[in-house]
Order: C-alpha cells, then structure tokens, then sequence
C-alpha cells in the first residue's frame, strides 16, 4: 500500500507486491507544452474519484486543489496530511451536491 493512502486512511502502510512494485507515485506525465501537465494517479484511486464524483475526471497540476468540470488539479502527485484533508472535503463536497 502506498504510504499516502495509509497515511489517509491512518493504517499501517504495506509493501506493493511485485505487480506494483515499479509504479512510481510521483510521477507526472508531462503533455503538450500549453497543455497542463497531467498527474498519474493509481487507477484505482482514480476510479474511486470517479465513481464518488459520478463523472470521468483528469487530474492535472495546478496551484491548489481544484475541481472544475471535469478537471482535478492537485499541487502534486504527493501531498501533504492538510492538502489530502482539502482534496476530501471537496470530493465530500461534491458528492453532497449531487
């Protein structure tokens, strides 16, 4: 399990297996140079968001942690224990008003 999760979920973090052992969780997936840069997330992660959010999202880099449309942008691929409590209330958020 990815520390960031566990860290979220306030469990005991635990090794990926084999599988998913060369994921690497800072990675970022640079686009076209007007583009923003998109963030790899673990697919599972990023069904969960969608499944929460009822729609099909792009995470994106951006200067704080934002939902517009269909675009999520978060400061990085690793963020803090406050950032990972933002990006909660928003999907919270989101989920109330649908």
């Amino acid at each position: 399990m990815n520390p960031i999760y566990a860290d979220i979920l306030d469990i005991v973090p635990l090794k990926l297996n084999s599988t998913f052992a060369h994921l690497d969780p800072n990675a970022v997936v640079a686009t076209d140079v007007n583009e923003l840069q998109q963030v790899a997330l673990p697919t599972v992660l990023l069904q969960d968001f969608e499944l929460v959010m009822g729609k099909k999202i792009e995470v994106v880099t951006g200067n704080r942690i934002a939902l517009q449309d269909n675009q999520l942008s978060l400061p990085s691929a690793q963020l803090s224990t406050a950032q990972k409590r933002e990006l909660w209330q928003l999907i919270w958020s989101q989920q109330d008003a649908s």
